[in-house]
């Protein structure tokens, strides 16, 4: 049944529309010392919204800046490289992905409300404790529930039993998943990332951020950062995670961390400011 299942979404992800090529572009660019902002400006200008929506970011409080930007050279100068790439991916993928017709049961608004909770809470985290990956925890906190919606996308019927399930039981959507189709959005996610061949630090969290953080790799401690944002996020009742549990953390998460109350502190008291900065970056007006 799971083998059926998983061709079925095989056949279906087949026809999303595929990462907008100006990403790739991009990333390429951006590997390269010898790129300028006025080289990435022109790629990326080739794609007005998210042209538009590099410009909005940079003219933001997101990042702190209050300065008015005109052009996207100045605007990727202003971001830099690291958080422009993670714009242009963010938005690539915002843009592509579509619900066609409404589940019941499920408001995508507020499932993008913890997604984007979940990508503050993790940037606040990431400054606390690996401060070095404070942009990618952002982008892999955002995506890491991507797979659900791919599922909701290819399979809203199933999607939907999953939801009702998870709610009438008590239990998270992915004891649901599980229970009901055998594969989960971590499995989704795999399937996913072979389409669009995402940056591996990205990959990695959206199919492993349910998995035992004391597995030896490298992309352990993002992984625990999003785990604890994820946490947190529902902890506040931030948005809908097609669920209405809480997971549990490993004390291997909380140790590759190194996480204090002060920490806690800190992130928490930021939480809502952060969240709504990411819900105005993530909008895609």
């Amino acid at each position: 049944m799971a083998e059926k299942r998983i061709e079925h979404l095989i056949k279906n992800i087949g026809e999303l529309p595929t990462i907008p090529s100006v990403f790739f572009t991009v990333n390429k660019m951006l590997s390269d010392p010898r790129t300028s902002a006025i080289d990435v400006g022109q790629a990326i200008s080739s794609d007005q919204v998210i042209a538009s929506k590099v410009l909005k970011l940079a003219n933001s409080a997101f990042y702190g800046f209050a300065g008015k930007v005109n052009t996207v050279p100045h605007a990727i100068a202003v971001l830099g490289f690291n958080a422009t790439k993670n714009v242009v991916l963010t938005t690539s993928i915002l843009k592509t992905l579509n619900l066609k017709t409404p589940i019941e049961g499920f408001s995508l608004g507020a499932f993008w409300k913890h997604s984007a909770a979940v990508g503050a809470i993790a940037r606040l985290t990431a400054a606390e404790v690996y401060p070095q990956k404070r942009e990618e925890a952002f982008v892999a906190g955002l995506l890491h529930d991507i797979g659900k919606f791919i599922l909701a996308i290819c399979a809203p019927e199933d999607f939907a039993n999953c939801v009702n399930h998870a709610v009438s039981k008590g239990c998270l959507f992915l004891d649901a998943e599980k229970e009901i189709l055998g594969i989960c959005h971590t499995d989704i996610a795999a399937l996913i990332n072979r389409k669009w061949n995402l940056p591996a630090e990205i990959a990695a969290v959206i199919t492993n951020h349910h998995r035992d953080t004391g597995i030896p790799s490298e992309y352990a401690k993002l992984i625990a950062v999003i785990k604890l944002a994820d946490i947190l996020a529902r902890a506040l009742q931030l948005g809908y995670a097609c669920d209405y549990s809480i997971p549990i953390i490993e004390d291997d998460a909380f140790a590759l961390l190194g996480i204090t109350p002060k920490n806690l502190d800190t992130i928490l008291a930021g939480s809502y400011d952060a969240l709504q900065n990411t819900l105005d970056f993530i909008s895609m007006d």
